[in-house]
């Protein structure tokens, strides 16, 4: 089990760094001088500091450039960083952190900060780990961060316990990029969130008198899939009696079918390609079968015996989903899971009196798989063996299952 799952990591890890390309793009160094080249496309979850590029595609070595020597680096139609010197407030939001007073705490920084919107507004952000934080500036503003933080309300130099939000980011907009025509709820119910104020600059800079502009940077963003997910499972299953070896028997491989619904949950880096999944599935098998085993003796006849076997559970596979990009449309994906059964229940029988019954165990399962336009989706799973009847000690039933598993996106 601890090669398989050391195979698995190195299987992801060499996925992982050969699924990220390197895209046409360029960079202005500090003298201005700007390089047509080619830059590994990270779908950069934080802000960088860095970036390796190629001049030509094909060229086997990378050079990396940093901030200190670029003030501006994009990837066509996807990516622009521009470098800049800012005041910057890093309050935290952790509650056992979080400000008392409701003020920015400035410090100076240069950063790459990513261009969002560009025009007579032009609205950045800048991400490290849980800090976000979005800058604007005008022709006559220069750029400086839009202000908001959360703080905890103190009395008399005590803490209330109430926690209290800074948002002067919708008065900087009120003075500073606000339309004749808007209104002052527009403002109020503004959020500090990139959809809220990307939408806001862009309507802000598409106006009829402004010159117009649309959303620059284009970046992974999460979001959450429920599927409908049918399946067909090919099960074998082997039963061994260290205490009585004439029970011993391997039953014929047998087809069952299962139902379920799957969470996935999509990450937000790495172009998507990264997602989390949940597959509760309703499964149930049923098999028989007759065979002959020796008597106690060498002299005794050969005895007819029969071994039937139900088995019902929810199987649950939790796990880790990586998709390989094919096209606008279509990816192959893989992935891995733990398996473990929510009501599972194994019982088995020998000439119809003979009865063992017994919680089922857990498994790993690895899947491939093909979706389409993220709405329809096939993928074969293999199962590692699972123990039936985990609550004995000496008796043994092994179930292994292929699934075929099909899925259809409801939202």
């Amino acid at each position: 089990m601890k090669k398989t799952l050391l195979f698995a990591f190195l299987f992801y890890f060499s996925i992982m760094n050969a699924q990220i390309s390197f895209e046409k793009g360029y960079f202005i160094s500090n003298d201005g001088k700007r390089t047509e080249c080619f830059i590994k496309n990270l779908d950069w979850g934080n802000n960088p500091i860095d970036f390796k590029f190629k001049i030509q595609i094909n060229d086997n070595d990378y050079k990396t450039e940093t901030i200190a020597n670029v003030q501006e680096f994009g990837i066509d139609n996807t990516t622009t960083f521009k470098r800049a010197n800012i005041k910057i407030d890093r309050s935290s939001e952790d509650l056992t952190k979080v400000s008392q007073t409701g003020k920015p705490v400035w410090e100076e920084n240069t950063l790459f900060l990513r261009l969002l919107v560009q025009g007579e507004a032009t609205l950045y952000s800048y991400k490290d780990e849980n800090l976000i934080r979005y800058f604007y500036e005008t022709k006559t503003v220069p750029l400086e961060q839009l202000v908001h933080l959360k703080y905890i309300l103190l009395e008399d130099g005590k803490s209330t316990g109430e926690l209290k939000e800074n948002n002067y980011y919708k008065q900087q907009l009120n003075n500073n990029v606000r339309l004749s025509n808007t209104n002052d709820r527009e403002i109020k119910n503004l959020q500090y969130k990139k959809a809220d104020l990307t939408k806001y600059f862009l309507k802000y800079n598409n106006n009829d008198n402004k010159t117009p502009s649309r959303e620059l940077s284009k970046t992974s963003e999460d979001h959450f899939l429920l599927k409908i997910t049918p399946g067909i499972s090919f099960v074998s299953l082997t039963m061994n009696d260290g205490d009585m070896p004439s029970t011993d028997v391997k039953l014929d491989n047998k087809t069952s079918f299962k139902i379920g619904l799957e969470a996935e949950y999509v990450l937000p880096f790495n172009k998507n390609k990264w997602s989390l999944f949940l597959n509760p599935m309703y499964q149930k098998y049923e098999n028989t079968k007759d065979y002959r085993r020796p008597g106690p003796f060498l002299t005794s006849p050969l005895t007819t015996r029969n071994a039937e076997i139900k088995y019902t559970s929810i199987q649950i596979p939790i796990g880790l989903r990586y998709y390989f990009l094919l096209n606008k449309s279509s990816k192959i994906f893989i992935n891995t899971a733990y398996s473990f059964d929510v009501r599972g229940k194994a019982s088995i029988s020998f000439d119809q009196n003979v009865k063992n019954e017994s919680n089922s165990g857990s498994n790993f399962v690895f899947g491939l798989g093909y979706n389409f336009r993220n709405k329809f989706s096939a993928e074969i799973r293999t199962n590692t063996k699972k123990e039936l009847l985990r609550d004995y000690q000496s008796f043994s039933a092994e179930y292994k299952a292929i699934d075929f598993v099909f899925a259809y996106s409801i939202f």
